[in-house]
């Protein structure tokens, strides 16, 4: 029955990296997800948004994006989220066996936050996930025991690859914070160790490229952020909060969230199925962030997946509570594969707009404004009619493209710019244009003639963003894009010509 339950985990690994494979060739990239393969194409110790790991994981994946379709960028998210998943089983089979470990990866399976977000889509979550659950398995057994010598080495393991999760995304501090307080509450024995200081300091070298970067650049990482996650505000937001409340029960599948809630409810009543000083484990290695991101909701618009991994790293008592009960293995398999059905029907509302309603709008800036499939859609499309302009336009096939906001311009760079060797000038604002300011830091270069290029759901006036720098802005052309024979959005193209020798207020854009 064990092998059972092992094989069964496999298989289930194994076809969900194949389904997510399948998955990954039949959907354009996402706003996030193109604007990090510019991580990948101008790489860095750290970058505006966020630290690099995630370039280096398609860095990886793509060999130095000698491969760079969709399906190969990918596969930083999707193989990095398979070795998750199989985490997540050994975790969980550390504590309660490999039944339990099945269950648990059944439950990673259903999340849409696990599968999707962090398993599939190419987000900093991806290689995150990765180096956390490596750290929570490497920290469970010596955290939990007494500070041997045996355990030194999976201590300093811990706290490497604690190190590289921060390198990934920044709330995986988090992981320092669950060490300290777990030592200083359940087992103070290691505070004698010098280990876990040399341990502490080891994450800190990752922690030291990220601050080595920001002074290099007046901390403005740390400024960008800071803005989004004020820790002390009056300004409280109702709406803010209960839409993060739904958001978490959602991307982490209310089913998730239901049993992971029943099962550490039932351990307080009952004390069984795993021990209390290995449930305490995985609470304070998750409940803090948790209850951050909800704290933060309160004053700031917070997003759901910020603290996905803390729901997953919950997986291992839900799992442990569900071996003890009367669940049988197929009826959670059943779940999964209703789960895929309606992943696979969400390609089809993306690429052929099933189940959505027609675009009423006749305004030709506004079709398509309030569809967000759209982010996914469409730029292959738009590629192709661009193409057209400059092939049959010579005289335009030199200039380069300006960039005014990171998206759309990520989608326009990767899919249309860089396939054809063509060059672009970001204009805008820091917070506008991102990782791009440091194309043109300052907006000092400003070409004499230029392209601009715009869609409907994401529409800006060019005269309003560039008629200080240029006299004549003159529409070249619309180029409607099409799905299932609708036009779901139109594409502007713009010529920006008679430079102005004088480009007064010029900081308005710093």
């Amino acid at each position: 029955m064990i092998k059972s339950y092992k094989k069964a985990s496999y298989v289930l690994i194994l076809v969900s990296l194949v389904f997510r494979l399948l998955i990954a060739t039949t959907i354009e990239f996402g706003n996030d997800e193109v604007y990090y393969w510019l991580y990948a194409l101008q790489p860095d110790i750290s970058h505006f948004d966020h630290p690099p790991m995630i370039g280096f994981f398609i860095q990886l994946c793509t060999f130095d994006l000698y491969f760079n379709s969709e399906l190969w960028i990918r596969l930083a998210a999707i193989i990095p989220s398979a070795i998750s998943m199989l985490l997540v089983y050994k975790i969980t089979n550390l504590i309660a066996g490999s039944k339990a470990g099945f269950f648990s990866v059944c439950l990673y399976q259903l999340s849409i936050y696990g599968l999707l977000i962090s398993g599939l889509f190419v987000l900093p979550d991806a290689p995150m996930n990765l180096f956390w659950l490596l750290a929570v398995f490497c920290f469970i057994k010596p955290l939990i025991e007494n500070a041997a010598t045996e355990n030194y080495l999976r201590l300093l393991l811990g706290f490497f690859f604690a190190g590289c999760a921060i390198y990934s995304k920044y709330q995986a501090v988090y992981l320092l914070l669950g060490v300290g307080l777990y030592v200083l509450l359940y087992n103070r024995s290691w505070l004698k160790a010098s280990v876990l200081y040399l341990g502490f300091l080891l994450s800190f070298f990752f922690v030291g490229l990220i601050v080595y970067w920001n002074y290099q650049n007046d901390f403005i990482s740390f400024g960008f952020h800071s803005n989004r996650v004020s820790l002390f505000s009056l300004n409280f937001k109702s709406a803010s909060f209960i839409r993060e409340v739904i958001g978490q029960v959602l991307y982490n599948n209310p089913y998730v969230v239901f049993v992971i809630i029943v099962a550490i409810r039932f351990f307080y009543r009952n004390n069984t199925f795993i021990t209390k000083k290995q449930l305490s484990f995985f609470l304070i290695f998750s409940l803090p962030l948790i209850l951050t991101v909800l704290y933060l909701s309160l004053y700031k618009d917070t997003l759901p997946h910020w603290s996905g991994i803390a729901y997953l790293t919950l997986l291992p008592i839900a799992g442990s509570y569900l071996s003890t009960r009367n669940i049988k293995k197929n009826h959670l398999i059943f779940g999964n594969v209703f789960f895929a059905g309606v992943i696979l029907i969400a390609v089809g509302v993306v690429n052929l707009g099933w189940l959505l309603p027609v675009d009423q709008n006749n305004e030709l800036t506004k079709v398509g404004k309030d569809d967000v499939t759209l982010d996914m859609f469409g730029w292959k499309e738009t590629s192709l009619g661009l193409k057209k302009i400059l092939m049959e336009n010579e005289e335009y096939s030199e200039l380069p493209f300006l960039l005014h906001k990171w998206y759309p311009a990520s989608h326009l760079h990767y899919y249309f710019i860089a396939a054809e060797g063509l060059q672009y000038i970001p204009l805008g604002k820091i917070e506008d244009t991102h990782k791009y300011y440091w194309s043109n830091p300052e907006n000092k270069i400003v070409p004499e003639e230029a392209l601009f290029v715009v869609d409907s759901r994401n529409y800006k006036d060019p005269k309003e963003l560039f008629g200080k720098y240029y006299k004549e802005i003159q529409l070249l052309e619309t180029l409607p894009v099409f799905r299932s024979g609708v036009v779901v959005k139109n594409v502007f193209v713009y010529y920006l010509k008679d430079k102005k020798n004088s480009l007064e207020n010029s900081n308005e854009f710093l």
